[in-house]
């Protein structure tokens, strides 16, 4: 079991209305039996700004033969001058079945709210296939993914509520490279239009580095790009509600491993 105590908000990984970067989180080839990982986030800030920043976080994994199953948790909140300014709550379930040495089936189910960014209620439940196209065992690997989920969604509008349920196509690549013994890069893509009207679409591109500085210490720094081809709006509502359709964001953090 690892614990990991960092600096900045790394359990904040989903985001509302966005794509959350599973391949990001699963965990690498697990050992038979449990494994896990647990996050911990404390940060501050006194001064010309008071703010202060918690969250916790975590990854259960259970494997049992060619069957992985894993869950993610994560929850945080901010406040600033005593008010609070941000209160998200993320839940992930799957299941890993390794059909074939390329091939493994998906199941998962999902559950995020995010109080300040309208999001109510978000549910996810779908599968689909995983593919290694590509792999060189402790230098790279290059996987595909396609498959499909449902989608619920409840919106907070401010003059009423929105209820959507959908279908989306799930579709991503992962692509890991361990450019020497100290530095692993990694890419990540994810599309996800609506199968009822291709006009609405989500994508995802991340990608980072993770720097081994000591045997338990590391860096990490990552960049992202969220694309919503129709965010949430209202522009009745008092404050007008206009999401943006494109955010950016970066981060770095130090994890120390025991």
């Amino acid at each position: 079991m690892k614990l990991l105590v960092t600096g900045v908000l790394l359990v904040n990984s989903a985001t509302a209305f966005a794509i959350s970067n599973i391949e990001s989180q699963r965990p690498n080839p697990p050992d038979e039996g449990w494994s896990g990982q647990l996050e911990l986030v404390a940060n501050g800030k006194n001064g010309n700004v008071d703010e202060d920043r918690y969250g916790a976080g975590g990854r259960l994994t259970w494997k049992d033969l060619d069957n992985t199953y894993f869950a993610l948790f994560s929850k945080s909140r901010s406040e600033t001058l005593n008010i609070k300014t941000a209160d998200q709550t993320f839940a992930h379930i799957r299941w890993i079945g390794q059909h074939s040495e390329p091939v493994a089936l998906e199941t998962f189910l999902q559950w995020q709210e995010d109080e300040f960014n309208n999001l109510l209620s978000r549910y996810l439940a779908g599968s689909g296939g995983r593919f290694d196209v590509l792999q060189r065992p402790d230098v790279y690997s290059f996987t595909l993914g396609i498959g499909a989920f449902r989608e619920w969604e409840k919106t907070d509008l401010g003059t009423f509520t929105e209820d959507e349920s959908v279908w989306r196509l799930n579709a991503y690549w992962s692509y890991k490279h361990q450019l020497n013994s100290q530095v692993n890069w990694y890419n990540t893509a994810y599309v996800q239009p609506n199968l009822d009207s291709f006009d609405d679409y989500r994508i995802l591109f991340e990608s980072g580095l993770g720097i081994r500085l000591t045997d338990t210490l590391q860096l990490k720094l990552f960049y992202q790009l969220r694309h919503n081809s129709q965010p949430p709006q209202n522009l009745a509502a008092s404050p007008a509600i206009d999401l943006h359709r494109t955010n950016t964001e970066y981060s770095t953090a130090f994890v120390y491993e025991f």
